[in-house]
């Protein structure tokens, strides 16, 4: 096959889907696929045919809703928000930054999303330890960035906090020596747990129905690259 499916009428090449697989076989995750010509491997084809036509999808239907082809880089999604659009959905909106895009502009936040996240301050701190309160007191201040008072060792942490920024704190004493520091800045953020976000469920489900509605209207497939889980072709181990 020269390709492996058409979106509103244009053909994606067979080429671009042999890229895709040599790329995934040369990445990171190579040792998780299946064995080439293997009935697991012609799966593992048409989930990335799938992917690709979702991608090409979601291009088009960019360029219809007249938002032309974006530039951004794609919002990563949670490992709880990928499970909610699916491995293909999810793959391809990794790929693809119109998706995202997309689900901007074809769904709205409902009322089951999640409360905001969590705030909490964060210290840029200057820091020195040595093994004596002079070694402390002699040693070379050095930049922490910025960080939360729960990296730190306990009793440090505990002095920093009931001190004003600006100010000096030390010799103090922890299990790894003595200390001297000083918070330059606060700052106060969210603090989401990542990969743990299960983002708007509904609003989720809602850009999963908008995106199957716009594969039946625009994609077709060529033999040999249905959806893995078509009952109709022969690789299908799916049963009830």
């Amino acid at each position: 096959m020269t390709v492996i499916g058409r979106v509103d009428g244009a053909p994606i090449p067979r080429e671009r889907l042999d890229e895709r697989v040599a790329e995934l076989r040369a990445g990171r995750f190579a040792g998780r696929l299946p064995a080439v010509g293997s009935k697991e491997d012609r799966q593992f084809l048409r989930w990335t045919a799938q992917v690709l036509l979702t991608e090409e999808l979601c291009r088009v239907e960019l360029a219809r809703l007249g938002a032309g082809r974006s530039a951004r880089e794609p919002r990563v999604l949670s490992q709880a928000e990928s499970l909610h659009l699916g491995s293909i959905n999810a793959a391809a909106w990794s790929r693809a930054p119109e998706m995202s895009e997309l689900f901007d502009l074809v769904t709205a936040p409902t009322t089951m999303s999640e409360p905001p996240a969590p705030r909490r301050t964060w210290y840029r701190v200057t820091h020195a330890v040595g093994a004596t309160p002079l070694a402390a007191e002699a040693a070379r201040p050095r930049a922490l960035g910025w960080t939360t008072l729960a990296d730190l060792p306990t009793t440090l942490a505990a002095e920093l906090r009931a001190m004003p920024t600006g100010i000096r704190v030390g010799p103090v004493r922890s299990g790894i020596g003595w200390h001297f520091a000083t918070v330059t800045a606060t700052e106060v953020r969210a603090d989401p747990r990542p990969g743990l976000s299960g983002g708007d469920p509904a609003r989720l489900a809602a850009f999963n129905r908008w995106l199957d509605q716009r594969r039946r209207a625009l994609v077709t497939h060529v033999e040999g690259f249905e959806h893995p889980g078509d009952p109709s072709q022969p690789d299908n181990t799916h049963r009830h």
